[in-house]
C-alpha cells in the first residue's frame, strides 16, 4: 500500500514490470539476430506500454509534491529512461543514439505525449467530474481531482468542450427489439441490379436517399426522398464535433423525418424503403450499440419505432457509391453543399444544425491524437539532439516503419545506425574516444569516416559502389539512400559487402576472402 500517496511505490513497480518486459524482449533478438523490428515494435506496445501507463490518468494527475506541476521531472524521467532502453533493444541501435532520435525511428510516441493522450482518452470515456464537485473543491481552495486537472489540460490547449460530449448509454434498445430490415448485396452490380428491381417492383413505397459528406473539415448529412421531390440537410458541425459516420446516421434520421411529415399529410405509402452508401451505418441502424454515435441511433429508434406504430415498416438498403444512382448522387451533393461547400471552389451558406448535436467520444480521440502528434513534431524541430535522424525525418512519420519491412533484425539494425549515424565507423568511434581508435580519418585519406562519406565517396570502395548502386537514382543523394525503401536495402547490402563494420561482418564472406 502506498501509506503516504505519493504514488512513488506505483512508479517503482511499473519500473520493475516494465524492465522485466523489456528483458523478455531482448531475449528475442540482438541487433544482429532475432525477431524482426516491426514484430518487437509490436510486442512492446501491446505488453510494455499498457504496464507503463496503467492508472496513468491518477498518478499523472496527483500533483502531490511537484510544484503544481503533474508529475515530477524525476517520474518523467525514469519512464523515458524505460522506454529508451526498449526502443535500444527493438532498432538495434547504440546507447549513443538519443532519446528523441529512436522515438522517431521506430515511431513510438515520446513518453510526455502518451501520458497525455492517455489522460485525454480516459476522461473521454468516463466523463468529466460534475460541476458541483469541481465548484467546491474552487471554493475550498483545494487540490484539483486528476479528472478536473486532465480537462484543465484539453482547455489550456483549446481542445473540445468535454462537458458537451454525448453521453453512452449501455444500451439503446431492449433485447427484444425489432429494428428495420436491412439488405446489403455482396458485391456492387447485385446491388445495382436489386436497386433497379426494387424502384420496379414498390411504387407504392416512400423512397429515400441519404449520405453523409466530410469535406474541408466540415460534416453534413442528406436526405433525397426521390417521392415527393424532397430534400433535408443538417450541418453536423467540424470535424472535433462529428465525424462522416454521424453524418451517415443523420442522413437516416432526416429520411426517417420525411418518411413522418410525409405520414402526417395523410399519404398512404406500403413501406419506408431508404437507401444508403454506408454499410456500417445500415449495420449500426440494425443493431443499435452503446458507441460513439449512440445518441443519434437512439433518436433513429424512437423514430422507427413511431413508424411501426402508424403500421409503417422501414427497410434500410445499400446502394453503391458513385455509379449514377440518382438519388444516391442528389444526396451526396446535398450532404456536401451543408457544409457550405459549392461546386467551382465556391462557398454558401451552411445548412441548419440538428437539435440534437454533441461532440462524439470518437472525434476526442481523434483530437487527442492529432494534438500529441503536433506536440511531437514542436518538440523535435527544436530538439538539439538527434538531428543526423532529423535530417532524414524531419517530421516524425509511420512511413520510416516501412523501410523496414523485408527486413531481418540484423539488416534492420545497419538501416538504424545509418540513419542516426551512430555506427561503428571511426569518425564515431574516435570522438566517443574508443580505445585504439586514434583517428577519425577514413583509410582512403580522403576525409573523416562518416556515413556519408562510405556511402558516397570512398575511394576504397568505388569499384564495389557501381557495382551495388550504379543503376540506383539518387545514388548521389544521402537522403534518398536511406529513405527509400529499395534504396535503403541496397544501401544496406553495400555496407555489408566493405566489411567495415565488425558487428555486421559476413562470415561467410570473411572465409571467402
Amino acid at each position: 500500500m502506498d501509506s503516504t500517496l505519493t504514488w512513488k511505490q506505483h512508479i517503482d513497480e511499473i519500473q520493475r514490470k516494465v524492465t522485466n518486459t523489456v528483458n523478455a524482449l531482448s531475449s528475442l533478438g540482438g541487433s544482429t539476430w532475432g525477431v524482426t523490428m516491426r514484430e518487437m515494435r509490436k510486442i512492446y506496445k501491446g505488453v510494455a506500454v499498457p504496464q507503463m501507463m496503467y492508472a496513468c490518468s491518477a498518478w499523472s494527475n496527483a500533483n502531490w509534491r511537484t510544484r503544481d506541476k503533474p508529475y515530477t521531472e524525476r517520474t518523467l524521467s525514469k519512464l523515458q529512461s524505460l522506454q529508451a532502453r526498449a526502443t535500444r533493444v527493438i532498432s538495434g541501435a547504440y546507447k549513443a543514439a538519443s532519446i528523441p532520435a529512436l522515438d522517431v525511428e521506430t515511431y513510438l510516441l515520446p513518453v510526455e505525449q502518451q501520458i497525455f493522450k492517455h489522460n485525454v482518452d480516459t476522461l473521454g470515456r468516463v466523463g468529466p467530474a460534475e460541476r458541483r464537485h469541481t465548484e467546491e473543491e474552487a471554493r475550498r481552495n483545494k487540490k484539483k481531482s486528476p479528472r478536473r486537472a486532465i480537462e484543465q489540460a484539453i482547455r489550456d490547449r483549446q481542445g473540445p468542450d468535454i462537458r458537451r460530449q454525448e453521453r453512452i448509454v449501455p444500451y439503446i434498445v431492449p433485447p427484444w427489439w425489432q429494428g428495420p430490415q436491412t439488405f446489403i448485396e455482396t458485391n456492387t452490380e447485385e446491388a445495382q441490379i436489386k436497386h433497379e428491381q426494387i424502384i420496379q417492383d414498390e411504387p407504392d413505397a416512400i423512397h429515400i436517399y441519404t449520405d453523409g459528406s466530410g469535406i474541408g473539415g466540415h460534416i453534413g448529412a442528406a436526405a433525397v426522398c426521390t417521392t415527393t421531390q424532397e430534400t433535408k440537410s443538417a450541418y453536423m458541425g467540424d470535424d472535433t464535433t462529428s465525424t462522416v459516420y454521424a453524418g451517415e446516421l443523420q442522413g437516416i434520421s432526416l429520411a426517417l423525418q420525411i418518411a413522418q411529415e410525409d405520414r402526417s399529410r395523410g399519404n398512404s405509402r406500403s413501406k419506408v424503403l431508404i437507401y444508403t452508401d454506408n454499410q456500417a451505418a445500415i449495420r449500426s441502424t440494425a443493431k443499435p450499440k452503446g458507441k460513439s454515435g449512440a445518441y443519434l441511433l437512439r433518436s433513429i429508434a424512437k423514430q422507427i419505432d413511431e413508424l411501426q406504430l402508424q403500421g409503417l415498416n422501414t427497410e434500410i438498403r445499400w446502394v453503391p457509391a458513385h455509379i449514377g444512382i440518382q438519388g444516391n448522387e442528389e444526396a451526396d451533393r446535398a450532404a456536401k453543399e451543408a457544409t457550405g461547400w459549392r461546386e467551382g471552389d465556391l462557398t454558401g451558406p451552411k445548412a441548419a444544425e440538428p437539435q440534437q448535436l454533441y461532440p462524439l467520444q470518437s472525434t476526442m480521440k481523434t483530437w487527442s491524437h492529432k494534438d500529441t502528434i503536433t506536440s511531437w513534431e514542436r518538440h523535435w524541430i527544436s530538439e538539439t539532439r538527434g538531428r543526423a535522424s532529423f535530417r532524414h525525418t524531419p517530421k516524425p512519420s509511420r512511413k520510416v516503419l516501412d523501410l523496414h519491412d523485408g527486413l531481418s533484425k540484423k539488416h534492420s539494425a545497419l538501416l538504424t545506425q545509418l540513419r542516426t549515424e551512430k555506427i561503428g565507423l571511426k569518425d564515431f568511434l574516435y570522438n566517443r574516444k574508443v580505445p585504439g581508435i586514434s583517428s577519425n580519418r577514413c583509410p582512403c585519406g580522403s576525409g573523416r569516416q562518416t556515413v556519408a562519406h562510405v556511402l558516397l565517396r570512398c575511394r576504397q570502395h568505388r569499384q564495389l559502389r557501381d557495382q551495388e548502386l550504379g543503376r540506383l537514382r539518387g545514388r548521389n543523394n544521402l537522403w534518398k539512400l536511406l529513405n527509400e525503401r529499395k534504396a535503403a536495402a541496397k544501401a544496406i547490402k553495400f555496407i555489408e559487402l566493405t566489411q567495415i563494420l565488425g558487428q555486421f561482418q559476413d562470415r561467410d564472406l570473411n572465409r571467402q576472402s
